[in-house]
């Protein structure tokens, strides 16, 4: 009867200490994004000042003379699943001089909006064959193998 105690006992302290009363938050992109957005004027900024509001630029358009910008929160829910609860996207769109043109700000809400095709891209490349997936397989075992071999 002691033991089970003591077991119990170690089980509840275990389970409250490995809870977190914090809201566990992984940010990827640019924080606070939205905010930051509205320093941005457009006919007034340029390029520089783009970079000292926004940071570097994660993607550009050299064709379109286009920055792309985000910003992805996700957190944990109580079961451990992922769930994305902000998620901001800007396209800057710039003159031949570097003036900011246009910018196209979506959230989440309004991505929630847009209809992506159902259709699948076809490949001219090799096709899904049984020769393709045995020497797809093969190579990585291979690779595992190597990995093992060298630790």
């Amino acid at each position: 009867m002691f033991i089970k105690k003591k077991f119990n006992i170690f089980l509840l302290s275990f389970l409250l200490v490995s809870c977190t009363l914090n809201k566990i938050d992984k940010v990827h992109g640019v924080p606070n994004l939205e905010n930051k957005i509205k320093l941005i004027k457009i006919d007034s900024n340029n390029k520089n000042d783009v970079q000292k509001i926004l940071g570097p630029v994660p993607l550009i358009d050299k064709d379109q003379n286009r920055w792309t910008y985000f910003e992805v929160r996700e957190t944990k829910t109580k079961y451990g699943k992922k769930k994305i609860y902000v998620n901001d996207y800007i396209e800057i769109y710039f003159s031949k001089y570097g003036i900011v043109r246009k910018m196209d700000f979506y959230n989440l809400d309004s991505m929630k909006n847009i209809k992506f095709t159902k259709d699948k891209t076809k490949t001219y490349a090799i096709q899904e064959t049984l020769s393709k997936s045995l020497l797809t397989s093969t190579r990585k075992r291979m690779e595992n193998a190597r990995k093992k071999f060298n630790k």
